[in-house]
């Protein structure tokens, strides 16, 4: 009887687990919003969970306009939440570019054109919306390795990329060390006879 019990809580248990995990990997992912009005509005979002359990949601928009209409010159963000409960407020875009912060799972994004900051819930039409596109697209695969050249075609690479000046400027710079050297040694040989005889 106690394994049985044992047995149904640890199922229990594994599907809770896998149910969140879920929600969560849902709200984590990349966001292309576009308008649901003859406007060519779009933002781009990506969400990311953090250790602290919170999704950031950083995002930039581009052809806002302002005043979107008279005395209306809030664009406001809201989340679709995963459970299907009224949405979320995340605030308000500004001037297209910035960061927010949940702690709900979410499935998609809407933007509304609202007279108030204040409001708590979508009180104007929809005018930009998108869905999450996860990445387990992105992760789900294994890594594609870059082959790294060895050090002889490095060389070689390197060799045949010297222009005809880079080539003129490298030869008269190793002359010039090359004179440098003979100069030093004939003082030092200079100053060595004359110091031997005197």
């Amino acid at each position: 009887m106690k394994r049985l019990q044992l047995f149904l809580a640890t199922i229990i248990v594994t599907g809770i687990f896998f149910f969140f995990t879920k929600e969560a990997f849902a709200s984590e992912g990349t966001i292309e919003m576009l308008s649901t009005t003859d406007e060519r509005y779009r933002c781009w979002v990506a969400s990311v969970r953090m250790q602290n359990q919170e999704f950031r949601v950083v995002f930039t928009c581009r052809d806002l306009i302002y005043p979107v209409d008279d005395n209306v010159f809030n664009y406001m963000l809201w989340t679709t939440p995963v459970d299907g409960s009224k949405p979320v407020k995340l605030g308000v875009l500004g001037l297209g570019k910035g960061e927010f912060r949940t702690q709900k799972p979410f499935s998609a994004l809407f933007v509304t054109t609202e007279k108030s900051k204040d409001v708590r819930s979508p009180q104007s039409p929809v005018v930009m919306r998108g869905s999450v596109e996860s990445l387990e697209s992105f992760f789900g695969q294994p890594p594609t390795p870059t082959p790294t050249p060895s050090p002889e075609e490095e060389v070689k690479e390197e060799g045949q990329e010297l222009t005809t000046r880079q080539k003129l400027l490298l030869a008269l710079r190793r002359a010039g060390i090359a004179a440098l050297i003979a100069l030093v040694a004939i003082i030092g040989l200079v100053f060595v006879i004359t110091r031997s005889r005197g």
